[in-house]
């Protein structure tokens, strides 16, 4: 009699069973001596098929196995060329730009061939595009049916749109991170009213999609949700779609600036049945509009981690917190007030804050050197670091209007006025000696006629060295914009053609035209000027558009 074991071998299924076990036991054997057959590729690329901004310092290259270094990047080839260092991690490959991409570009990534650290032959050669996002700006009209309404131009695609109606008279704006919204102040041009209090904020869409973030992405890796993960998305919303933020029913609503995460607003009030209840007011995300506890003041700018506020002061510049919950942990400072719970740090020697670096390190002020005889008439323009370091980049004797730091927080580019005077000799003899002369009742005139002049200049100071470079002088008016494109190649700007003095309502003015007019200043000729952070004087272009106020999109 057999066993109950041979009995089990003996049946056909248990032993079909067993041959099968044992050929796959021989191939896996097989694959381990003489390892995988598939050829060395790229697996994932983070930039594929998506627009790329400023803030995408780095891109990612995944391989389905282990890479010679050397070979992938001695064969790696980007047209347009996008200098940049790189670094590995195993499988993958990290590219780290030198500098932001230009705006307004479709790149080609291309490596050809590459080695597998196992030797193993052959490669799958790789080929992909990427974009950058399209150079947008947006601007107020200023000529006809456009005047004072909100317009987007996608200088990229040479396209314009009308954002905001006729019937909306636009004060200011701020476009969202995001590019798909823009802030924005209006009143009703229709009605025969007090601008400062009717002015109510909102926002309009822009027709362009939001880079929506894609949870858990790593440094390096693509932020964008991927497109086959169709549920997630959304298409692009109309542009001109406008939504109320903030209306004007108890308070005039004057100043406001928009936080870099676009979760914060802070705006300027005062009650319109009482002047003395006059501040900042914050609203963000899923919270009720909440006055800032903190005295009255005048400019502010929220810093770059959206969780401060820097507020003029008196002759100082305030340090506030836009986050209560932090402020009620913060233990009080020699130079904070006992009655402002809001209250960070106090700079008393700076009553401007022009502009902030993008990482934090360092800002822009400005000293209005009250407390220096010798200076009391001029202004100076200072680098202050978070380490406490203070570095005086420029002094004027007109006025420091605004000061940009470009991409890398390397250059700040200031627009400022100086006064130019000029003598004109009431002399009839030339050959007389010059000086004051005597009238008939023993006094003394001056025989010269003074004329002072207000000139407007841009300047490229390097925050390392201090020196300047003046880039174009502009023309004496009453007031100019600038704004530095994202990718730092570019500064738009503003003319003033006709003051609100020269038009009138009705449109039988003075002067049939545009009020204002847009130019565009290139920074850089090569790119080794880029490169090496050295703008240079070139000769600006004009748009044939007809607006104020230019302001480009994130």
């Amino acid at each position: 009699m057999k066993s109950s074991s041979s009995r089990l071998l003996g049946q056909p299924l248990d032993r079909a069973a067993t041959t099968v076990m044992i050929l796959v036991a021989l191939v896996i054997v097989a694959m381990l001596s003489l390892g995988s057959q598939t050829l060395p590729r790229v697996r994932s690329f983070s930039w594929q098929d998506r627009p790329v901004s400023t803030d995408d310092v780095a891109f990612l290259l995944t391989f389905n196995q282990p890479m010679e270094p050397r070979s992938v990047e001695e064969n790696l080839r980007i047209e347009p060329a996008l200098s940049g260092k790189v670094s590995w991690a195993g499988r993958r490959m990290a590219y780290t730009l030198d500098l932001p991409a230009p705006y307004g570009e479709t790149y080609e990534l291309v490596l050809s061939k590459a080695q597998a650290l196992s030797r193993q032959e052959g490669f799958e050669p790789f080929i992909s595009k990427f974009k950058s996002r399209d150079r947008v700006f947006a601007y107020i009209g200023a000529e006809g049916d456009e005047s004072g309404r909100l317009i987007l131009f996608n200088l990229t695609k040479k396209e314009k749109t009308l954002l905001t109606p006729e019937d909306q008279l636009v004060l200011d704006f701020q476009p969202y991170p995001g590019r798909d919204r823009i802030l924005f102040s209006a009143v009703s041009a229709k009605a025969d009213i007090d601008r400062a209090a009717a002015a109510q904020l909102y926002s309009v869409t822009t027709g362009i999609g939001a880079d929506l973030p894609r949870p858990g992405a790593l440094p390096g890796q693509s932020s964008i949700i991927p497109k086959w993960q169709f549920w997630r998305r959304q298409a692009n919303p109309e542009a001109g779609k406008t939504k109320l933020i903030l209306d004007n029913q108890d308070y005039q609503n004057l100043n406001f600036d928009l936080s870099p995460d676009g979760k914060t607003i802070v705006v300027q009030r005062v009650k319109q049945n009482d002047p003395a209840d006059f501040g900042q007011w914050v609203l963000q995300v899923g919270q009720s509009a909440r006055k800032l506890d903190t005295e009255p003041g005048g400019d502010f700018k929220i810093a770059p981690d959206s969780k401060s506020l820097l507020l003029q002061q008196g002759e100082g510049t305030a340090i506030l917190s836009l986050d209560p919950e932090d402020v009620s942990r913060k233990e009080p400072t020699r130079q904070t007030a006992q009655n402002d719970n809001t209250l960070i740090d106090f700079l008393p020697d700076y009553g401007l804050t022009l502009d902030i670096a993008n990482d934090g390190s360092s800002a822009a002020l400005v000293n209005f050197n009250q407390d220096d005889p010798d200076k009391r008439f001029t202004q100076t323009l200072f680098l202050v670091t978070n380490r406490g370091e203070e570095k005086p980049l420029l002094d004027t004797d007109g006025t420091i209007i605004s000061a940009q730091f470009n991409e890398n927080n390397t250059l700040l580019y200031s627009l400022i006025t100086q006064v130019v005077q000029e003598e004109t000799s009431e002399r009839s003899d030339p050959e007389s000696e010059l000086g004051p002369l005597e009238n008939g009742e023993g006094n003394y005139e001056n025989s010269y006629e003074d004329s002072y002049q207000t000139s407007a200049f841009l300047a490229a100071i390097n925050v390392e060295t201090g020196e300047a470079q003046k880039l174009i002088e502009l023309p004496p008016q009453s007031q100019i914009e600038i704004d530095l494109a994202p990718d730092g190649l570019a500064i738009l700007f503003d003319e003033t053609l006709a003051e609100d003095d020269e038009i009138s309502d009705s449109g039988t003015s003075q002067y049939d035209g545009p009020s204002h007019r847009l130019w565009l200043l290139p920074l850089f000729s090569t790119l080794e000027e880029r490169r090496n952070g050295k703008p240079v004087s070139l000769p600006p272009t004009p748009l044939d558009i007809a607006g104020r106020h230019p302001l480009w999109l994130p």
